[in-house]
């Protein structure tokens, strides 16, 4: 089941981040709990502001802490030899030209109280739907592999995001959702503050941002080849267009 944008739940890491999945450099495929509870019951006043396009670039509260390099060095892959989905409930491709991204988009959601990864982990960026929708305010959340079965993923270059870098939304009927990067940091497995980052208290109402997630950093390796992330990306943009 997935959960509802605006419920109250405990986000609690099991392991590793979405996007590790057990073709990726990882060993398993773990993933990230989230427990469920019944939407609180809160009296409304008046609505909030509807969200609109911020001009100005500044960083966010949480800043750039991801000192920019990954682990190994894997090659690009090949071009993608299946047809790729159009669009996926009005969405078609996430482009960031600076970090190497242009991808399409597939559905993912939380099961069995685990946020999922894309199935196609080389070519598709996975989006929430529940969290948020582009040009409609709120967070968008969306996740990609940094890399998958030893070559890069969609977001292998998420690491190298800068303040003001380009993060667009591609919707089927042509219309382009700008964002540009306010906020770069890289956590530690054990200590990433999910429900800081899915539901940020300090985004302003009036803005609408974007999250991307992946793995990074350092590598452990098993002895079947893969190996482990020790630290996951999360790169934010404000929507300015």
């Amino acid at each position: 089941m997935t959960n509802r944008l605006g419920m109250i739940v405990m986000v609690i890491l099991a392991g590793a981040l979405v996007a590790c999945g057990s073709k990726s450099e990882a060993t398993s495929t773990p993933g990230l709990t989230v427990r469920q509870a019944e939407p609180a019951k809160t009296e409304t006043a008046t609505p909030p502001p509807t969200p609109t396009p911020v001009a100005a670039i500044t960083p966010s509260p949480v800043g750039f802490a991801n000192p920019g390099v990954n682990a190994g060095n894997f090659p690009a892959p090949p071009k993608n030899p299946v047809a790729e989905p159009g669009n996926v409930r009005g969405l078609a491709r996430v482009v960031a030209p600076k970090l190497g991204v242009d991808n399409y988009i597939e559905l993912v959601g939380v099961v069995n109280n685990e946020m999922q990864a894309p199935d196609d982990g080389v070519y598709a960026v996975g989006w929430f739907p529940d969290y948020g929708l582009p040009g409609a305010g709120g967070n968008i959340v969306m996740t990609a592999h940094e890399t998958w079965n030893h070559v890069q993923g969609p977001f292998y270059g998420l690491h190298k995001a800068g303040l003001g870098d380009d993060i667009e939304v591609k919707m089927a009927d042509g219309k382009t959702i700008a964002y540009k990067v306010i906020s770069n940091k890289r956590y530690k497995v054990d200590g990433i503050p999910m429900a800081d980052i899915i539901w940020p208290k300090i985004r302003p109402q009036n803005e609408e941002w974007i999250t991307l997630l992946t793995c990074g950093g350092e590598i452990v390796y098993g002895s079947n080849g893969f190996g482990e992330y020790l630290s996951r990306d999360v790169v934010v943009a404000r929507r300015v267009k």
